[in-house]
């Protein structure tokens, strides 16, 4: 069920209307990440655009020019490692070759600044982290600058929800080709799955496991039931432990953190 929640809120000195869009639990209890993928249009005056973000050379993205610019984009900056900072310490992720456009995206909104800072927006021990899609003026004015786009779904089970897995949220409403927000990522923290688990997801999804992949869901964990569901674009190489201080912070109703979480992004 779809809970559509508007909060009114003072924050930085700023009176903010925050339209919030969360999918909860389905009727077979899995909960999932959501992003607004089309989120109502913004208006921002040029001394609203916030110092840093510079168009100088690089086209507004919609979804006319997205994947021609992320395809030329991708291929003259092939880094695929990107470091994420935070009060509870380091994530280091590698980037997955296979899933292009979601690779170049990634590398692009880094370069561009846009994750840094970037606020944790939602918290589900057991589950994943999720950030990137603040409503707030400052992350508000930077996507108006760099454009409103969807990202082609790049799905493949060579790449799968295990613990440590980077995603993109996406919205499940008008959006059968499942594409994914261009901001909104997670971290998974995940669970670990028992074997009629694991065959249940492959009869679900018409699919089928490695004996590796197994194991790994078995033994350390991860959200099997978002498989073929989202795109998973790369993973976690060092800093896991970070993501697992995240899980334990106090959350409200809504999953939302207590008290503000930063993460702050570069290209290695």
């Amino acid at each position: 069920m779809t809970l559509f929640i508007f909060v009114l809120m003072w924050r930085y000195g700023t009176l903010v209307f925050f339209l919030v869009v969360f999918l909860g639990c389905t009727d077979s209890g899995e909960q999932k990440p959501i992003a607004e993928a089309k989120k109502g249009k913004v208006e921002h005056k040029k001394e609203d655009r916030p110092k840093g973000i510079v168009n100088g050379g690089f086209p507004r993205l919609s979804d006319s020019n997205a994947v021609e610019f992320l395809t030329k984009y991708g291929e003259e900056n092939p880094e695929n490692t990107v470091i994420m900072e935070s009060k509870f310490g380091t994530i280091e992720v590698a980037l997955f070759e296979d899933t292009p456009l979601h690779r170049a995206n990634f590398i692009y909104l880094v370069k561009r600044g846009y994750y840094s800072p970037t606020e944790i927006l939602r918290v589900i021990k057991g589950f994943m982290i999720q950030g990137g899609n603040s409503e707030e003026p400052g992350p508000a004015a930077k996507r108006f600058m760099i454009g409103d786009y969807c990202l082609p779904a790049e799905m493949t089970t060579n790449h799968v929800h295990h613990r440590g897995a980077l995603a993109m949220s996406r919205s499940y409403s008008d959006n059968p080709d499942k594409c994914s927000s261009a901001y909104d990522f997670y971290l998974v923290q995940g669970t670990k799955y028992k074997n009629v688990h694991i065959f249940q997801a492959e009869q679900d999804k018409e699919i089928s496991y490695s004996e590796a992949q197994k194991k790994i869901y078995k033994e350390q964990g991860g959200a099997i039931h978002l498989d073929m569901e989202h795109t998973v674009f790369g993973k976690v190489v060092k800093g896991m432990n970070v993501i697992d201080q995240i899980c334990e912070v106090e959350v409200d109703g809504s999953n939302w953190p207590k008290n503000y979480i930063e993460f702050n992004m570069t290209v290695k």
